[in-house]
């Protein structure tokens, strides 16, 4: 069955072929790699098989029947060795009063963690909204509004079924007590290579921006920019097809030996040898030796 008068659906100024708000479904291919920035923030469902992930300096396997959520500002490296499919539902000015309101009492009770993503297992009830997501998805049904409805459904779905702590933990990448903030910091700290351009970008004098950014992060802003320098150097560099100098280029390194000599003194290799550190580790599943 399929969605009747599409024509007339898709002639509409509220259809979008580029959904920037709402759900995407992916079907996975044996040996797929992915990689994707996320402009938003989502939440990713595995439906069938299982992804190794390796986000932000975090490494995980999702099995079929799990959820993360990610925050913007993620990097993500998507591995399916079977075919799978997943549903990410990407959000920004959809959340509105009464999810603001909620994740303002969630981050009161989010405890500090090492490790900020935090999978759930997909109940029943869920599992009944993302099988008729699919199916809504497949047909076609990309209204902007439809996808707008199905986002406060999502959210109202976690409310009702999960606890208190486990929406707490789930939700912790994306919770904040300046919620404006935070976007402008996750939206422009690829831009920056010092705090002070940071504090810049988010038109903030530098003292205003570190006060607030420990209050919101809580952790001084060089350390926390610092920990995403290295965790983009690591993902750029397990890509074996990005030139070195590319790299150092992209993350604003003013030469390669520079570049060179940040990555030897922080992993403690140079960045050929962090590539032939990861090939290693990629073909023995074991984890690279890291110095830091």
């Amino acid at each position: 069955m399929g969605i009747l008068y599409l024509k007339e659906h898709t002639s509409c100024y509220n259809y979008s072929k580029h959904i920037q708000e709402g759900f995407l479904y992916h079907k996975f291919c044996e040996m797929e790699i992915e990689e994707e920035f996320n402009d938003g923030d989502c939440v990713l469902f595995v439906i069938e098989g299982e992804l190794e992930l390796s986000c932000n300096g975090e490494q995980l396997k999702l099995s079929s029947g799990h959820m993360i959520c990610l925050s913007r500002g993620s990097v993500c490296r998507m591995l399916s060795r079977e075919k799978g499919c997943i549903v990410i539902a990407q959000f920004d000015h959809a959340v509105q009063s009464c999810e603001k309101e909620s994740f303002s009492m969630l981050y009161n009770m989010a405890v500090k963690h090492e490790k900020r993503i935090h999978p759930l297992a997909v109940n029943d009830r869920l599992h009944l909204f993302l099988r008729l997501l699919i199916y809504y998805l497949e047909d076609g049904a990309n209204c902007v509004h439809f996808h707008e409805t199905k986002l406060r459904e999502l959210f109202w779905n976690i409310r009702f079924y999960y606890t208190k702590m486990e929406q707490a933990a789930f939700f912790h990448p994306i919770l904040s007590n300046n919620h404006d903030f935070k976007k402008k910091v996750l939206n422009n700290y690829r831009k920056a290579r010092t705090v002070k351009e940071l504090a810049w970008l988010c038109e903030c004098s530098l003292s205003s921006f570190k006060r607030k950014f420990f209050n919101e992060f809580r952790e001084p802003a060089g350390e926390w920019l610092q920990k995403q320098t290295n965790n983009m150097i690591k993902h750029k560099l397990a890509d074996g097809d990005i030139p070195i100098g590319i790299i150092a280029e992209e993350l604003h390194f003013s030469s390669l030996p520079q570049f060179c000599r940040y990555c030897k003194r922080n992993f403690g290799y140079t960045p050929g040898e962090w590539r032939k550190v990861l090939k290693n580790r990629n073909k023995t599943s074991d984890n690279a030796p890291e110095k830091v």
